[in-house]
């Protein structure tokens, strides 16, 4: 498991929200590309928040990601209520 290709392809995603035009169509969530588990690859296509914090996604990651889909911080800050990270050993961010 890549902690880092889950959340290069969260990354990659908010940027081409960025670059897309403000009136045309959103581009989709893509996979492709990235080593990812079938755990990593299920999160993100069911855009599952607990999930995906639970695998140890940087929150600030996170956070961009929900307001993405229009979500405020008292919609999805619950989800993780009870979550434990599943990584090995700690996420950098989690150490400090």
């Amino acid at each position: 498991m890549s902690i880092y290709q889950l959340q290069q392809c969260l990354y990659d995603h908010l940027r081409a929200l960025e670059d897309s035009p403000p009136d045309g169509p959103k581009p989709e969530l893509s996979t492709e590309g990235y080593t990812l588990t079938d755990e990593e690859r299920r999160a993100l296509e069911s855009r599952d928040i607990g999930a995906l914090y639970a695998l140890g996604t940087h929150p600030v990651i996170i956070n961009g990601y929900c307001r993405a889909m229009g979500y405020k911080r008292a919609d999805y800050r619950p989800l993780f209520k009870g979550a434990t990270t599943v990584t090995k050993g700690k996420a950098r961010w989690q150490k400090s």
